[in-house]
């Protein structure tokens, strides 16, 4: 079922314990599949455990619309379909870990 995703590049979110955001919007093209993934940092440097990073991906699914319409505070939206099938999940994930050095790799 295709769900809408809002870009919302550069905006950072901060929690009790840290921070993150997300940095950089790429597609890549994968067996005839347009393939839209987000690349992220997360901080943990306000938490009582000790301080940690870690850069990751999202990877909302493959696109649909591309951009096709803005939300009220004029952020792009686009149209797409959460990846579900585990084959090719991992898949991305072991391209997003080779050509991005991501070993945090999330899914819609």
């Amino acid at each position: 079922m295709a769900k809408d995703y809002t870009h919302e590049l550069g905006k950072q979110i901060r929690s009790i314990s840290g921070r993150y955001m997300l940095e950089r919007e790429e597609r890549i093209e994968m067996e005839g599949l347009d393939i839209f993934y987000v690349v992220g940092n997360a901080v943990v440097d306000s938490s009582c455990c000790g301080v940690w990073g870690c850069r990751y991906a999202l990877v909302p699914g493959y696109v649909k619309k591309w951009k096709y319409r803005s939300d009220a505070q004029g952020n792009a939206i686009s149209l797409v379909d959460p990846i579900a099938d585990e084959d090719e999940r991992r898949k991305i994930k072991g391209f997003l870990m080779r050509e991005e050095s991501i070993n945090d790799v999330q899914f819609w």
